[in-house]
């Protein structure tokens, strides 16, 4: 069969038409896959959880809780308890406010090279320094006692630690001497006795309201000249621990001191089976050891602070043979500082 050339011409144009057709539908918009927008990368959170110790900062490093296949460009982080620093590469560092614990909440935002942002929480925990007790507010404290406690070295030695440790500090009492710290106040009095501590007591526990008191005295009662056994000069001892009690806030600590050793030389009266004020002074420091034990038995507030058990003659005594050198003073201050550790653990542990 013969076809017409007109048909065989309209026949092209036809398939033609029909080709041209077919290309621009698959040229239409939205028909060409390299023109869709691909999705962006994302960054994703694989931890939450940066655990810190008490007084210390701590490093963490981006890649161990975030991960994205395009390159992180932005890292900022905020939090309204800690400080986060960025330090080179991809590591952090927290610094955290001393003498904190608990959970503190760090904000996130992050943006990486495909503008993918991601905000995000970490949660920093803060646990205790096992070596650290905590403690809540100002530690107020009163130095009590005699020309010993008027020194101020163990009061410098003893604020240097504590406040090392984080702990806010006030020393309390009417006597004022200025020192390398800058609290000046404390109630150490040279040659008093225990009597003079006991007629003035309730006026200094009224006035200051102490919350620890460090006690130490007993030394002027023996020896220079002494009527009295060991054993009767610790039990007015007693007697003023219990009117110091009797003065306070319920929740008032005494650490108890022994008094430091001196040498041996016949000062008590000469009807007394013992005249040695260095053996006097041992007995008396023996007494309050049980005194002491018998009131924790009973769950008072009390705690010794052995401070004859930790010094030597030849090694702490002044030339007085009395007093204490540079370094006695400075082993006093930390024999205090000791029992006030424990202190705070015990006050930490009952009241959780």
């Amino acid at each position: 069969m013969k076809i017409s050339s007109s048909k065989l011409i309209h026949i092209i144009i036809c398939i033609v038409l029909f080709i041209h057709i077919t290309i621009a539908c698959d040229e239409s918009p939205g028909s060409n896959t390299n023109d869709i927008e691909p999705e962006p990368i994302p960054i994703e959170q694989i931890a939450d959880l940066i655990e810190g110790v008490q007084g210390e900062s701590e490093t963490f490093y981006l890649g161990d809780y975030y991960i994205s296949e395009s390159p992180i460009v932005s890292v900022k982080f905020k939090s309204d308890s800690v400080m986060v620093e960025s330090l080179e590469g991809d590591s952090f560092r927290v610094n955290q406010p001393e003498n904190k614990r608990g959970n503190f909440i760090i904000d996130g935002v992050l943006l990486n090279e495909d503008n993918y942002e991601l905000e995000s929480e970490l949660t920093y925990k803060v646990e205790l320094d096992p070596n650290i007790p905590p403690s809540e507010g100002i530690l107020v404290i009163m130095p009590l006692g005699d020309s010993l406690t008027n020194d101020s070295r163990p009061r410098v030695t003893l604020w240097n630690l504590l406040t090392n440790d984080g702990h806010e500090l006030n020393y309390v009492g009417d006597q004022r001497q200025s020192s390398s710290i800058p609290d000046d106040q404390h109630e150490g009095v040279g040659g008093i006795k225990i009597q003079g501590i006991a007629d003035k007591a309730e006026r200094l526990m009224n006035t200051h309201k102490p919350e620890y008191i460090m006690l130490m005295v007993g030394t002027n009662d023996i020896v220079w000249y002494f009527n009295e056994t060991g054993e009767e000069i610790a039990a007015r001892w007693n007697d003023l621990v219990q009117l110091l009690f009797d003065s306070s806030a319920s929740g008032t600590y005494i650490v108890a001191a022994t008094i430091p050793p001196v040498t041996s030389r016949i000062v008590g009266e000469s009807n007394l089976d013992e005249r040695d004020r260095a053996e006097v002074v041992k007995i008396y420091n023996s007494e309050i050891r049980k005194y002491v034990e018998s009131r924790r038995e009973k769950g008072e507030n009390i705690i010794l602070a052995d401070v004859e058990d930790a010094l030597t003659i030849s090694e702490h005594l002044s030339n007085d043979e009395v007093h204490l050198n540079r370094e006695g003073y400075e082993k006093m201050g930390t024999v205090y500082y000791e029992a006030m550790n424990s202190v705070l653990w015990e006050q930490y542990n009952n009241s959780n």
